[in-house]
């Protein structure tokens, strides 16, 4: 079995898994139990909270034949069909690659069909708010008044862009960023459950990264354990993710602070040296700078507001003594600004000694914040003296060489660090095994016999009859998806499977991973050739009255359950 990605091995299974969303999980459970709940939902919320690991596990939840306290059993022939992929009445659509009217028209159509095995057909739209202008007001009267056994759920990362006619129709939830707290303590858990030996410093710097986002981490989790499958060491995570070493950032601020323009120059150099992304570097700093400030402002508890070791909050206070908070402000203004320009930048190098250079020399800036600074510095001049019992007269010194003999500044008042936009890299879905030699899964168990012999559409179809058979007696959740479907081309290893137009929603059911190898494996075995399947719709239009034909041929093969005139 292909390996599969920590973030999908440990997806939550019931509500109370959903990790820091109990202001969501809590209503939903007890509408589940009341049966109160409503027709639409939105979950909204910034990528990896958790969103459509809670619609799945809604889906369920609504359809479990032994449900009792909202959470599905996971058990029944319901709840394992739908883990399975294999249960028709909950379709998942990624509004993404399917925001067009005529999407969202065959989704109307289907809507009409009452569920042919579950109580409730569940539609699960991620990424909604890529829907055209036209898809949503195409949506907006089902989504109103959808049958009684419909449910939607609307998952979106961006809330704004969804129009207000579609909010007033829906309850909406709004999932917030996981804490550090609760991230650290799953992450710890899955560790353990996998017997995994850690170093809490290293899960801290995979969550820092992480932004709280429970995928993001799970995912960077994954790519650490790459190096040392049962390790995980905080210089693995600092090498694979490009992070830099908090002591490093702590020497550059100390050498900010004594005005060290030399060693602080030379460690930018060796930073680019080791390969380090200057702008995740710059990030970093932005970050300590931050934690600087907490310890300036706020007296005792700093645990509480900075996330990392003892160790770490005790150098902060004594490096903090060398600043003001208004040093430390300038400080922070200055590298976030750093962080907004250096993404596009020509040379980045340059920009950051260019920074580097404002933040140790304010005389260098021409701004209020640094002019005060330089009043500042002189003031404290005059105080050192005074307690020194010099006279306070004014140095003959000229401004630039008082400044250069003292090794204190000061800045102004300091905004909170802004939260830098991420690129959300959109997660694909894994390939397709090749097909073996010989595999006892899903009931195939004889030889696939490679050859030269040249098979062609005619030996495809030749052994459709006896495909569709199989399929039928195998996979009975699935089959009417497939029902009609003929080979239409075969180019070498690919067979095109044209369906019925009707059945258009049900093409991510059969190409997904679990049923693309079971297809492709089993026509594999019938040719004794390494095929693959394709599946593409008849997008021709349907002849006037056609359509109670099309609607009656689709549920022939459930008469018993519903009454077709």
């Amino acid at each position: 079995m292909a390996y599969q990605a920590l973030y999908r091995q440990w997806r939550p299974l019931n509500f109370n898994e959903i990790v820091g969303q109990d202001h969501i999980t809590q209503p939903i459970k007890n509408q589940i139990v009341t049966k109160s709940f409503g027709h639409a939902y939105i979950f909204s919320g910034t990528r990896g909270t958790g969103k459509t690991s809670t619609a799945k596990v809604f889906a369920r939840a609504v359809n479990c034949l032994n449900n009792t306290d909202g959470n599905p059993c996971n058990t029944c022939e319901n709840c394992k069909s739908i883990l399975e992929d294999q249960f028709i009445d909950v379709i998942e659509m990624d509004a993404a690659s399917n925001n067009s009217v005529d999407d969202i028209r065959e989704l109307r159509e289907h809507v009409k069909f009452a569920p042919s095995k579950g109580k409730y057909k569940v539609y699960i739209i991620d990424e909604v708010h890529m829907l055209s202008t036209g898809a949503f007001n195409a949506l907006l009267k089902t989504l109103e008044e959808p049958p009684e056994y419909v449910l939607f759920i609307l998952a979106t990362t961006e809330p704004q862009k969804i129009p207000q006619t579609i909010i007033s129709r829906c309850q909406k939830y709004d999932f917030k960023r996981v804490s550090f707290e609760q991230i650290f303590q799953r992450i710890k858990y899955i560790c353990e459950q996998l017997g995994i030996e850690y170093e809490e410093e290293a899960i801290k710097l995979i969550i820092e990264k992480s932004d709280g986002a429970v995928r993001d981490s799970l995912s960077q989790l994954d790519q650490c354990l790459s190096i040392h499958e049962n390790t995980l060491k905080v210089m693995d995570v600092i090498n694979l993710l490009g992070l830099v070493e908090k002591n490093q950032i702590m020497d550059l601020i100390h050498f900010i602070a004594e005005r060290k323009m030399s060693e602080a120059f030379q460690m930018l150099d060796e930073v680019m040296k080791n390969g380090k992304d200057l702008v995740q570097f710059a990030n970093a700093i932005i970050g300590v700078y931050r934690d600087l400030l907490i310890t300036k402002v706020v007296k005792e508890n700093h645990h509480l507001l900075i996330n990392a070791s003892n160790e770490y909050i005790e150098a902060l206070i004594v490096i903090s003594k060398q600043f003001t908070e208004s040093q430390v402000s300038r400080g922070l203004n200055l590298f976030m600004t750093l962080s907004k320009e250096i993404k596009y930048a020509q040379n980045k190098r340059t920009l950051f000694e260019a920074t580097m250079m404002k933040v140790m020399s304010p005389q260098t800036e021409v701004s209020l914040e640094a002019l005060m600074e330089r009043v500042d510095q002189l003031e404290r001049k005059v105080a050192r003296l005074s307690r020194e019992g010099l006279p306070q007269s004014v140095p003959k010194n000229s401004p630039q060489e008082v400044y250069q003999n003292e090794t204190v500044s000061v800045t102004s008042v300091s905004q909170e660090e802004e939260k830098q936009p991420k690129n959300e890299d959109r997660q694909e879905a894994p390939k397709a095994e090749s097909v073996p030699i010989r595999d006892s899964e899903e009931g195939i168990e004889s030889f696939v016999e490679f050859t030269d012999k040249t098979v062609t559409l005619e030996d495809v179809n030749h052994h459709w009859d006896a495909f569709m058979d199989t399929v039928k007696n195998e996979k009975k959740g699935i089959y009417p998806s497939l029902e009609g479907a003929i080979p239409i081309q075969f180019n070498g290893d690919k067979i095109v499977i044209q369906l019925k137009r009707e059945n258009k929603l049900f093409i991510n059911l059969l190409s997904n991973t679990n049923n693309s190898r079971y297809f492709n494996r089993l026509m594999s075995n019938y040719l004794k050739k390494s095929v693959s399947l394709e599946f593409i719709v008849d997008d021709q239009p349907a002849k006037a009255g056609d359509n109670d034909d099309m609607i009656k041929d689709f549920f022939q093969g459930f008469s018993d359950k519903l009454e077709i005139k």
